[in-house]
């Protein structure tokens, strides 16, 4: 298993070197990992890529990358792309240079992937993740980023941590299933459109605790400057794109919900005027409804994930059997309506438990189980 981890740098000769050291330091306890180090340094006036030459005399698992200073996300996307095209990587790490964020967890990151997930955030927001020596500066510009921009406008709720930079993602099915060539991130807002475009792909999630330290050596990089401008204006941007990007798949699926819906109504209208159950009649419309969801929302809604082939009958039958739990529900819920308030309740019950239960749990299972891009 090849693991590279990609360091972005700026003005870090302070920090590099140990970097270096310590992730091979850490590789020599899992001989069964091939630990490669990819540094893509922005020209460092500093002279750090000349400390990541000299590395390269001493190891040969040592990579640069030279490019021009853009930005922190220019960096991770010329990184997470050469890394997969140039390195082969099965499994890419980047993490920082300054030791915010401990090279010495990222055998936890690596053992979740082993279990079967595909990304693994190192996080400071669940039970037992914290952050260390934040002034009152770093923690409002992560409570807007985190909390304001990424979870409640652009709406990216697979993980509680959308900031950093410290994180595991297997590569075959899922970061190779990125177009990294489109996105255009130059700063910090590729952390959280990096989550996005991962969960697209259905990407399997999870955290893991980890304890987060301010640099020790070397200058940050956060502060009012003009970069931090057009990276908070970047960030912005981006997290309203997401909302809009995602808006416009669900816009898409309450169309097709809706004729299927008509077509609901329809068999069911039927089968009542002669004398069907109101429960097993809606039932049955709701079998209807799922067949010409099952062919729009694969033609339309998640075109870009189609399935297509012989697997397309193997993923009806699944899509029937999210499905299932949905028919019983609305089958009970104007069963026991229509027991309490007659027949002709039977389309305010079926409403009910569309809106109620229906939408949610299906678009949630449609993307996560139905459309998941297969690998």
């Amino acid at each position: 298993m090849k693991i590279v981890h990609i360091i972005p740098t700026y003005n870090e000769r302070e920090n590099i070197g140990k970097m270096i050291e310590k992730i091979n330091q850490i590789s020599q306890n899992y001989p069964d990992w091939k630990n490669e180090i990819l540094v893509v340094d922005d020209h460092s006036p500093d002279g750090t890529a000349q400390i990541v030459k000299d590395y390269q005399k001493k190891f040969d698992n040592i990579h640069l990358k030279l490019k021009k200073k853009e930005g922190l996300g220019r960096a991770l996307i010329a990184g997470y792309d050469y890394a997969i095209k140039n390195l082969k990587a099965d499994i890419v790490i980047p993490n920082d240079a300054d030791f915010q964020w401990d090279p010495k967890d990222f055998p936890k990151l690596v053992d979740k992937i082993k279990e079967g997930f595909d990304v693994v955030v190192a996080s400071r927001h669940i039970p037992g993740g914290k952050v260390v020596g934040w002034n009152w500066f770093r923690k409002l510009n992560h409570e807007v980023s985190n909390t304001l921009l990424a979870w409640l406008v652009a709406g990216v709720h697979e993980v509680k941590d959308h900031a950093g930079n410290f994180k595991a993602i297997k590569v075959k099915g899922i970061l190779d299933k990125v177009a990294l060539n489109k996105m255009k991130n130059a700063g910090f807002s590729f952390q959280l459109h990096i989550l996005y475009e991962l969960g697209k792909t259905g990407a399997k999630f999870v955290e893991v605790p980890v304890i987060f330290c301010e640099r020790k050596f070397g200058k940050s990089k956060i502060g009012f400057n003009r970069y931090y401008i057009r990276d908070i204006i970047e960030y912005i941007r981006s997290s309203i794109f997401i909302r809009i990007d995602r808006s416009k798949s669900f816009f898409k699926y309450v169309v097709v919900g809706i004729i299927g819906f008509i077509i609901q109504t329809a068999i069911s209208k039927v089968l009542i005027v002669i004398a069907i159950n109101p429960g097993i009649a809606v039932s049955i419309g709701a079998e209807g409804a799922i067949a010409s969801n099952f062919i729009l929302n694969n033609l339309w809604t998640f075109s870009h994930k189609k399935i297509v082939g012989r697997n397309i009958l193997l993923k009806f039958f699944q899509f029937n059997l999210v499905s299932v739990g949905s028919i019983i529900i609305q089958g009970a819920i104007v069963g026991i309506g229509t027991y309490f308030f007659g027949v002709e309740s039977w389309f305010i019950f079926m409403v009910l438990s569309i809106i109620f239960v229906v939408i949610p749990y299906s678009y949630f299972a449609y993307n996560r189980f139905i459309w998941r891009i297969q690998k």
